[in-house]
């Protein structure tokens, strides 16, 4: 069915362009689209002859899942089921013992992609997923071939297949390719050259239209939700702003400030119609762990220059994927374009005439901002940074920036490709960085051939030793191929359908080699929530409950399990989103024995078979299944029970026996108790307490006390009360409003740019 659906699409391609190629000879279409719609199939084309195995189902990628399969395919899960059910998640009871969803950056479930899926198809595969992924890179890289298409350089924009090459570049760059299983921050970064695109067409017109789709696209792309992702798309509009502005002024010897209100035009409107998931997104920020992140967290998976250098040429010299790693430095992104991106670049650097040059030192100078600041701590520069830009010190992994050299150097590659294949220019500069480039990975090679032979004693050592070789092999081979097409292209000797042809080619092929198998497994990775039969135990009690999963059980039970299963746990994957008062709580409970750990109202634990619990208080009543038992806590409370007046919120213990509340209600987002209290007292709810709560007793506002530092508290009197709480954040609300003025911002610039109608007088 797959390869029926793919020849329908291949027929339809086809037929598409064939429409188009006749409506333009008959001068009735746009000149060169079907050209476009050719290319943008072609691109197509290696994406999905790149991942032939993951899009076939034969294989997963990557192999264990990333956080795609731990993280984002449960939360969506969760997400999908609640708007399935005409329910908008803003709360998630599922993990952590509760947390606010729309204040998580990561949820994405207003991601327009996510939401119709979510709405389509609640109950989507895995795989899914992984197609998701995998569209994105498509979808960054057709963004690259629009950039680069409507470039107004000196004369005219790049050609076609230069554009289709930088744009294949861009979709397989390792900063992209090796967060195959980061889906939203894949998604957002995919939007990064269409924003780019929009933004330059504002610079080159003059037409705040073109700012405002700039600040729209960038708002589309962060609500994939990956805020560090949607922080270097703004640092790149900076970057290129300030970079523009210089670059009039070197030209006219004036100071243009239109770039900036440009920029502002783009920042306002990104911000107002992202405010909805911002203005939460910064309010978790202060009551989550992430806070208290310090400089030496922030620099965490910096680029080593070790790396930075290697990876120039290749990705594999210290092995590629998590399974053949090795270096005293944290697998991270790196520099690599493939090389013949590489060396045309350089070339475009070099080779370009001095119009198109001066415009192309901003995308030079965008590439060399996000490699000094991906060098992290290796440089003082990302430290600066830290202190100058808000938000930017809870950001880890200073090697993400390189997206940024993708970009800059992709938009070179593609100047450098039609320097050489168009206007034929030849220069010594060129022709020695080949030669040296040639007499370094030539010597590499034969070094690390020579290493072959003297560490066969050492499996490990001869086994680093092998995979360096093959990728030094492999870079020396595809350097002196596209050495010899470029000498061959200035000589005449190649056409330039030809060139482009063979060195689109031999990109691809290099990309491929190096990358299409990598981190790849036939295991599906969403066994660890494949648990039927406990999950059917658990499911089959009707009381309201929690689970403790937090014994170890990772290796054989999803962390995450209880979001996709529609269960709720105490735990779930490591997320420095996680609430700090909850996170000091669990701290603090004393054990599994201690009463303060019953207030979590957990009913069952999972632990590995044999595991010990103390057997006075946890009887197994399931199990073993798949490796897992469960046990029953004997002493645990039910979510909301009554406590006296007179009792200290600040370190509460709960009596021996308690008066439960009866559960009327229970939705993610609203819950409503019914209580016959003995005297005046509080209604302890075993709920996190966190801002946008609001609560009534008997139809009354009451306000919500915090017990323990984490869980709920409201004051009730004597007597029959019913107690609702309902999470209606401000923030959220706030943020609804600033995107309703964004969308007013935008009608007034849609109504602006409108054809103005011919005055009377005008024939």
């Amino acid at each position: 069915m797959n390869l029926i659906w793919l020849l329908l699409l291949g027929i339809f391609w086809l037929a598409i362009i064939d429409q188009l190629r006749r409506r333009e000879q008959r001068q009735r279409g746009r000149r060169g689209l079907w050209r476009d719609v050719l290319a943008g199939g072609v691109l197509w084309l290696l994406v999905g002859g790149f991942f032939w195995r993951t899009l076939s189902g034969a294989a997963y990628q990557p192999a264990d899942g990333g956080d795609l399969v731990s993280f984002l395919f449960p939360t969506y899960r969760f997400a999908a089921s609640e708007l399935s059910q005409g329910r908008f998640p803003l709360w998630n009871p599922t993990l952590y013992a509760g947390a606010p969803w729309i204040g998580d950056i990561q949820a994405g479930f207003l991601y327009p992609p996510h939401l119709l899926l979510f709405l389509a198809n609640p109950n989507f595969p895995y795989t899914t997923l992984q197609a998701l992924a995998i569209g994105h890179l498509y979808w960054a890289g057709l963004g690259m071939y629009v950039l680069l298409r409507t470039l107004r350089w000196s004369a005219a924009p790049v050609s076609r297949p230069a554009a289709l090459f930088a744009a294949v570049t861009f979709a397989f760059a390792d900063p992209l390719l090796i967060h195959l299983g980061n889906l939203n921050l894949i998604a957002v970064l995919s939007w990064l050259p269409w924003v780019l695109a929009a933004f330059v067409q504002g610079l080159q017109s003059g037409r705040r239209w073109w700012a405002g789709a700039a600040g729209v696209l960038l708002a589309v792309g962060s609500y994939a939700g990956h805020a560090q992702s949607t922080f270097y798309l703004g640092l790149a509009l900076v970057v290129l702003t300030i970079g523009w502005t210089a670059t009039v002024f070197c030209e006219t010897r004036r100071i243009s400030w239109q770039p900036m209100a440009m920029l502002f035009l783009t920042g306002l409107l990104g911000v107002l119609l992202t405010a909805p998931i911002l203005l939460p997104a910064l309010e978790l920020t202060r009551h989550a762990v992430r806070s208290d992140f310090t400089y030496q967290d922030t620099v965490a998976y910096s680029l080593a220059p070790t790396q930075a250098l290697a990876g120039l040429a290749t990705p594999s010299l210290f092995g590629r994927g998590p399974a053949l790693h090795w270096s005293l430095w944290e697998r991270v992104e790196l520099p690599y374009l493939g090389v013949p991106a590489l060396i045309l670049a350089v070339a475009g650097i070099v080779l370009a005439p001095l119009q198109q040059r001066r415009r192309l030192w901003i995308w030079v100078g965008l590439a060399t901002f996000g490699l000094i600041v991906a060098l992290g701590i290796y440089t003082v520069v990302h430290g600066w940074l830290t202190l100058l830009l808000p938000m930017f010190d809870q950001f880890r992994a200073p090697a993400r920036a390189l997206v940024l050299w993708a970009v800059g150097m992709s938009v070179a590659a593609a100047v450098g490709f039609d320097a050489v294949a168009v206007q034929l220019t030849r220069s010594r500069i060129l022709t020695g960085f080949l030669a040296g480039g040639a007499a370094l990975l030539g010597l590499s090679v034969v070094v690390s051939y020579t290493l072959l032979f003297v560490t066969q004693a050492d499996a490990t050592a001869f086994l680093r030793a092998s995979l360096a070789a093959l990728a030094l092999t492999l870079a020396f081979g595809t350097w002196l191929g596209s050495w010899a097409l470029i000498a061959a292209r200035q000589q005449r000797r190649l056409s330039f359908d030809a060139f482009s042809s063979l060195m689109l080619a031999l990109l691809f092929i290099e990309l491929a080699a190096a990358g299409a198998y990598t981190d790849i497994s036939e295991r599906d990775p969403t066994q660890g929530f494949q648990h039927d039969a406990v999950i059917a135990f658990l499911r089959s009690d009707p009381d309201l409950f929690r689970i403790d999963t937090r014994t170890d059980l990772a290796d054989v039970w999803q962390p995450d399990t209880a979001a996709l299963a529609g269960l709720q746990d105490v735990g779930g994957v490591a997320n420095p989103l996680a609430l700090r008062s909850y996170v000091a709580f669990w701290e603090a409970t004393g054990g599994r024995a201690a009463r303060q750990y019953d207030m979590l109202n957990v009913k069952y634990v999972l632990v590995k078979e044999g595991a010990p619990l103390p057997a006075e208080k946890f009887v197994k009543v399931f199990g073993p299944a798949q490796g897992i038992e469960v046990y029953e806590n004997q002493d645990f409370l039910p979510r909301a029970w009554f406590a006296p007046a007179d009792a200290n919120l600040s370190n509460l213990q709960p009596p021996a026996v308690v008066t439960p509340a009866q559960i009327e209600a229970y939705t993610p987002n609203q819950l409503r108790f019914a209580i016959d209290a003995p005297a005046a007292g509080w209604l302890i709810v075993s709920e996190l307490w966190y801002p946008g709560w609001r609560a009534t007793v008997n139809g009354a506002d009451a306000e919500i006390a915090s017990v323990n530092g984490a869980l709920r508290a409201v004051a009730i009197p004597a007597g029959q009360s019913t107690v609702t709480m309902v999470y209606a954040p401000a923030s959220f609300m706030w943020g609804l409003l600033a995107a309703a003025a964004g969308l007013v911002l935008l009608a007034v610039l849609i109504w602006q740019a409108r054809p103005k109608p011919a005055s009377a007088g005008s024939a």
